[in-house]
């Protein structure tokens, strides 16, 4: 494709204004030339440099509402202040997140294309089906312990010898990968020092599995859930809260169930940073695309299955 882009390689300064326009809707014809293979790499490289951008000016919004809040409470802001700030937020949030949910689409489809043009896509769609085929066969082996066959043995001491397909680190057998993705199917919160930092924030392991729930139980035709409905699959799938030590002390203080108090200082986290909006009966997901950036992220950091770095 020739090059009908208005500025070099070595100019993202143009490249970030031209894509930013490219980011509304009168300007959306641009991006099959920005997706173009000798385009993508500064074009994903320029959308990360407006999501980091986008990132700080949420945590400088949230900063200030904080603070104004903090100043309502303590009789230095009077209520129609704190009213008029409050209802900015709300609208810069809006605002936000509906330029979030694009600039994240954009930003896959760009991830997606940079992968395509600096790897195997054949080996990376092989690396996939193996891995899908060794965590059958590991299920295999689980549900048949105890009584599984020669052939069954034998078939997985092959697999266990195989290599990952992984050029920094030679030792990583597919075993290691198939432990990797049985933790990666489990509770985030399970895993200990498991705070990672997402658009500015920390986040624990807790808020991706709410985050997980999430996407679970809604789609993009339907956003909306029904409050009671997350919380009774969430007591459903936090039974070992119950019998926390915390849970007890909150039952003796009086101060409510102790996993919806987790789940709710979860969503608080989520609505504030602009993903979903919450009612008194229900739940809507604003931005699915962050929400699933949110596991993403977690998974890689957490087991990384290669050594992509874009």
């Amino acid at each position: 494709m020739p090059n009908s882009l208005p500025y070099d390689l070595a100019n993202d300064e143009d490249a970030e204004h031209y894509i930013r326009e490219a980011l509304t809707p009168s300007h959306r014809d641009r991006w099959e030339a920005l997706l173009a293979d000798d385009r993508v790499s500064q074009t994903y490289r320029v959308l990360k440099t407006i999501e980091a951008q986008a990132t700080h000016t949420a945590t400088c919004r949230r900063d200030q509402i904080k603070l104004a809040e903090k100043q309502h409470d303590a009789g230095l802001m009077t209520a129609v202040e704190h009213t008029s700030q409050y209802r900015e937020f709300i609208a810069w949030r809006e605002r936000a997140s509906r330029f979030n949910t694009v600039l994240h689409q954009y930003l896959a489809l760009a991830s997606d294309r940079v992968r395509q043009v600096h790897r195997d896509s054949v080996v990376e769609s092989l690396q996939r089906s193996l891995l899908a085929l060794a965590v059958a066969v590991d299920d295999h082996r689980q549900a048949h312990a105890g009584e599984e066959s020669l052939a069954d043995t034998a078939l997985w001491a092959r697999l266990q010898l195989l290599p990952w397909p992984n050029s920094a680190n030679a030792s990583y057998r597919l075993a290691d990968a198939v432990a990797a993705e049985r933790g990666r199917r489990g509770a985030a919160r399970h895993i200990k020092k498991g705070l990672i930092e997402f658009q500015g924030t920390p986040v624990s392991g807790e808020t991706v599995d709410v985050a997980d729930l999430l996407l679970e139980i809604t789609d993009h035709a339907q956003s909306t859930c029904e409050r009671t409905r997350l919380v009774e699959l969430w007591h459903q799938r936090t039974p070992d809260l119950l019998h926390s030590p915390a849970a007890q002390l909150a039952a003796t203080k009086h101060n409510g169930r102790y996993t919806t108090h987790r789940l709710r200082r979860s969503l608080t986290y989520l609505e504030l940073q602009g993903l979903i909006a919450r009612t008194t009966h229900e739940i809507t997901v604003l931005n699915r695309a962050a929400l699933i950036a949110l596991r993403r992220q977690w998974d890689e950091e957490h087991f990384p299955l290669d050594d992509a770095d874009f």
